[in-house]
C-alpha cells in the first residue's frame, strides 16, 4: 500500500469517498509513476506544486513503492510562475494566461485588469492546449481533462464558479495585484490600447458620447474605441476588490 496525504486545497478535488480521509491508502497493483497515480484520483497534475517523501522533493516520474508515505501540496498564494521548481524546471517567461471557454467571462475580466490573456471561444481542447504551451501561457479551465493533457505543464483548475471571484482567485494565487493596469488592454483582442484624440474618432461617436466624454483610447489592431462610460465605476470596484483576501470564500 502507498500512503498519500493531500493538503486541504487538493483534498477538495478528490472523489467524495476520499475527502474526509487524512491519508489515502492506495493499492499498488501495477508499476506506475506518481503522476499517473495522482491523475487516477481525478486531480490534474497541474494542481500539484510539490511531492515529498520524508521531506525530500520528488519528480512526477517517481515510481512509488509499497509502504512509502508521500505528501502532496498545492500552489500557495503568491506563487511566482517565473521561478523554476523540480516539477516545473522550465518556468513561464511572465504571468500570462490562456483561458478555456468554460471560464470565458474570466478572460474579459483579466483583460480589464490589464493582464495578458489569450482567448478564443471557438477553439477546441487540443488547439487550446497547444496554443497555451506554444505561447508560454498558463492554462485556466474548469475542465479537468484538458489540464491532464501531457503537453500542459502550467495550468489551474479554476475553483470558483462566479467570474469576479475567479478573477480574485487567479490574481491572489499568482501574486498579480501589483501588475494590474486597469483599462489598458482591448477587451476583445487583448492588444494594448493607445490614447487617441477625440477629434480623430469624433465621426464614430454617438451624440451623447460625443457630448459628455472627452478622453478616449483605441485598439491599434481591431480599432475599437474605449472611454470611461457608465460601466467604468462598477469595473473599478471589481478591481479594487482584488486586494481583499479570499481565504474565507467558498470553493
Amino acid at each position: 500500500m502507498l500512503s498519500l496525504r493531500f493538503d486541504e486545497s487538493l483534498q477538495k478535488l478528490l472523489p467524495c469517498r476520499y475527502r474526509e480521509q487524512t491519508a489515502i491508502r492506495y493499492p499498488l497493483h501495477r508499476r506506475a509513476s506518481i503522476k499517473d497515480i495522482i491523475e487516477s484520483l481525478h486531480i490534474p497534475h497541474t494542481e500539484i506544486a510539490s511531492i515529498r517523501r520524508a521531506g525530500r522533493e520528488l519528480p512526477f516520474t517517481h515510481i512509488p513503492g509499497s509502504g512509502e508515505r508521500l505528501v502532496l501540496t498545492s500552489f500557495p498564494r503568491g506563487t511566482d510562475v517565473t521561478r523554476p521548481t523540480l516539477l516545473r524546471p522550465e518556468p513561464l517567461p511572465a504571468p500570462k494566461f490562456a483561458v478555456d471557454v468554460n471560464v470565458g467571462k474570466l478572460a474579459r475580466l483579466l483583460r480589464l485588469a490589464g493582464i495578458d490573456t489569450w482567448y478564443q471561444a471557438n477553439v477546441g481542447e487540443e488547439e487550446l492546449a497547444r496554443q497555451a504551451v506554444a505561447s508560454g501561457r498558463l492554462l485556466l479551465s474548469r475542465n479537468r481533462d484538458i489540464l491532464r493533457r501531457k503537453i500542459v505543464t502550467w495550468g489551474r483548475l479554476v475553483r470558483h464558479e462566479q467570474s469576479e471571484m475567479q478573477l480574485t482567485e487567479v490574481v491572489n494565487l499568482y501574486g498579480l495585484r501589483e501588475s494590474i493596469v486597469p483599462f489598458s488592454r482591448c477587451l476583445e483582442c487583448n492588444t494594448l490600447l493607445l490614447p487617441v484624440d477625440k477629434a480623430a474618432v469624433l465621426h464614430r461617436l454617438e451624440p451623447l458620447t460625443r457630448k459628455y466624454y472627452h478622453r478616449f483610447k483605441r485598439c491599434p489592431d481591431c480599432r475599437r474605441i474605449y472611454w470611461q462610460g457608465s460601466h467604468h465605476r462598477r469595473l473599478l470596484k471589481i478591481i479594487a476588490g482584488l486586494s481583499l483576501p479570499d481565504q474565507k470564500k467558498p470553493e
